[in-house]
């Protein structure tokens, strides 16, 4: 009996525990200007360390999409052997996109949905830059420039009228890159990538 008296009573304080939670955060939907800063701790295509962020300014005006903006870059390494032929090539790659989103609240949780678009006449897109050594002699560097599309959401917690905490992930979609096109290598090599993937970020709104 002792035992589902404890019980019940840990019962009902995580219930309060939760309920206090959902009102806290059930106002944070009535916001005017909203600042977005997102953090990119993943990107799926990425071989190792990423380095990104996304921005963003919402409004309170009805139909009218919210503009941000995405940056995701890496490096790539690799050696390539056709027999006698190696071929080390280092590339960096860098991603920015121009976005627009809409905010769609819930009673708990803020879900953000949007897309975006990057291309060289923007200054955005997607930009490769690639170190190439070939049988350990001399250094060239090719580069590349491509557009990319970009689509994304975010779930989010909201905290009073002006704070929010949210997850996101951007799916970032363009063509295969030939990451030597602009060096005539020796040996016979396949060099095209594809870097298309999602970056994951964490991040806060905070509204005025």
């Amino acid at each position: 009996m002792l035992n589902r008296t404890k019980y019940f009573r840990k019962l009902c304080l995580s219930g309060c525990f939760f309920v206090g939670m959902i009102s806290l955060s059930s106002s944070a939907n009535a916001q005017f200007i909203g600042i977005n800063a997102d953090y990119a701790i993943d990107y799926s295509a990425a071989p190792g360390k990423v380095s990104g962020y996304s921005v963003g300014i919402a409004h309170p005006a009805p139909f009218i999409p919210n503009i941000g903006y995405s940056s995701v870059s890496f490096e790539d390494k690799e050696t390539i052997t056709d027999t006698p032929d190696t071929v080390s090539l280092v590339t960096t790659t860098t991603i920015k996109t121009i976005n627009l989103f809409y905010n769609v609240p819930f009673p708990v949780v803020t879900i953000t949905v949007g897309f975006g678009y990057g291309a060289d006449n923007l200054n955005t897109g997607v930009e490769t830059i690639t170190t190439i050594k070939e049988n350990d002699v001399g250094k060239d560097n090719s580069e590349s420039k491509d557009s990319v599309s970009e689509a994304f959401f975010h779930i989010g917690l909201p905290f009073w009228n002006t704070v929010e905490f949210h997850l996101g992930y951007h799916f970032m979609s363009f063509s295969s890159i030939d990451i030597t096109k602009s060096v005539t290598l020796a040996g016979n090599y396949t060099t095209d990538k594809n870097y298309s993937g999602g970056m994951t970020t964490i991040g806060v709104q905070v509204a005025f």
